[in-house]
């Protein structure tokens, strides 16, 4: 719990973001639940903390009252971890199947399009995890090829 609090301590200091959650890219006219709807992505270099950070701010967002979607996009994934699903579980989870994605064409070129709707696909292939966070593994590798 300190940890948490220590890092939502250090998210409220941080300059611009007025309150906790308000760094994030907003959408007009979507919400959720009554309140606006804000999506934060999280890059960088290797070993920066960004599995860490991430977590956290999904269980301190959530723990706020929001509805949280974490999507962990590494290759070797570990947010499920940091957001404290068992670890026996969490390195059993499976990443999302390729044919969610097809490739459509029209006259303005080619589109990457879902095959099924996102509510959909957070009910077949999300997992819950602490918190109420709804947890999707976007890809994992189970071992490396040969290069």
């Amino acid at each position: 719990m300190c940890r948490l609090n220590a890092a939502e301590d250090a998210l409220r200091r941080m300059p611009g973001t007025g309150r906790l959650g308000t760094p994030g890219r907003r959408i007009p006219g979507r919400t959720g639940g009554g309140q606006e709807q804000v999506q934060i992505a999280v890059a960088g270099k290797g070993g920066s903390g960004k599995t860490t950070i991430s977590g956290t701010m999904a269980r301190l967002l959530a723990r706020g009252g929001r509805s949280v979607v974490a999507i962990d996009g590494d290759s070797n994934p570990n947010l499920a971890v940091a957001l404290g699903v068992d670890p026996s579980l969490a390195f059993g989870l499976r990443g999302l199947p390729g044919d969610l994605i097809a490739v459509e064409e029209d006259d303005l070129g080619r589109h990457l399009v879902l095959t099924m709707p996102p509510a959909e696909i957070l009910e077949k292939h999300g997992v819950d995890a602490p918190d109420g966070i709804r947890l999707l593994v976007g890809t994992r590798t189970d071992h490396a090829g040969s290069g």
